[in-house]
């Protein structure tokens, strides 16, 4: 890593996160690394033949810098001390949930603009391949909701917005240049970090032909082990 974890103030970086909608790190992967990064995402985009290739949660990332990351103890503590800050309170010590996504073509205009909350309270966005006009932007909602101290009130947000209405009036205040939202232009090899769990977010499409990458990094779900969450996935059979 070109800046080292250690020299990172999570008080500064949750107060931006606060002040702004977001906090960025500039110049954290070396390009070596991402170069390595990308090879390896192209690699796996190369194959696919739906215009998306995705690496899950866990799985191997080709020896590359997103699993040391992944792994490293200095991240987590970050995350930790961010994520306790963020909510008042202790975090438990705990892993990523992790998601390497690439995206081009139609598949990616589908995946685009679905505006949503995260089940997490901090994500952790590292832009891996980036349309060259800066395309594909990250769109973050200005205005935060609160965490939720029940479940049901954080499935009943998402119910909420998850929903074909809902979405279609977010999308025309966002095509609207609605000033509620924060438009920010991805650059490869930043680290960003906001509030996934309180802010709406999506991200733009990218140009037919221009590959958008990011590996996303998940930390703390605050009803992991609450009962109805823990129904609802056996309902699901996941």
């Amino acid at each position: 890593m070109r800046r080292a974890l250690t020299d990172l103030a999570p008080a500064d970086l949750a107060a931006t996160i606060e002040a702004h909608g977001y906090a960025m790190v500039a110049d954290f992967v070396p390009e070596a690394d991402l170069a390595a990064a990308r090879r390896f995402t192209e690699a796996g985009m190369a194959t696919s033949t739906t215009g998306y290739f995705g690496v899950g949660d866990g799985e191997p990332l080709g020896g590359t810098f997103l699993e040391a990351l992944r792994d490293s103890p200095e991240f987590q503590s970050l995350c930790r001390r961010l994520c306790t800050l963020a909510t008042g309170r202790e975090a438990p010590e705990t892993g990523f949930y992790q998601i390497l996504r690439a995206l081009e073509g139609q598949d990616q205009a589908r995946h685009a603009l679905r505006f949503h909350y995260d089940s997490y309270v901090l994500t952790a966005l590292l832009p891996i391949l980036i349309p060259s006009g800066g395309e594909g932007r990250l769109i973050l909602g200005r205005q935060r909701r609160p965490l939720r101290r029940s479940y049901a009130v954080n499935l009943l947000d998402k119910l909420q917005g998850d929903n074909a209405r809902a979405q279609q009036r977010l999308a025309r205040r966002y095509a609207g240049g609605a000033c509620e939202f924060e438009r920010l232009v991805l650059k490869p090899g930043n680290l960003y970090f906001f509030w996934g769990y309180r802010t709406l977010h999506t991200n733009e499409p990218a140009p037919d032909g221009a590959i958008r990458a990011t590996a996303v990094y998940h930390y703390l779900d605050p009803h992991a082990h609450a009962p109805l969450k823990r129904l609802l996935r056996r309902a699901r059979g996941s």
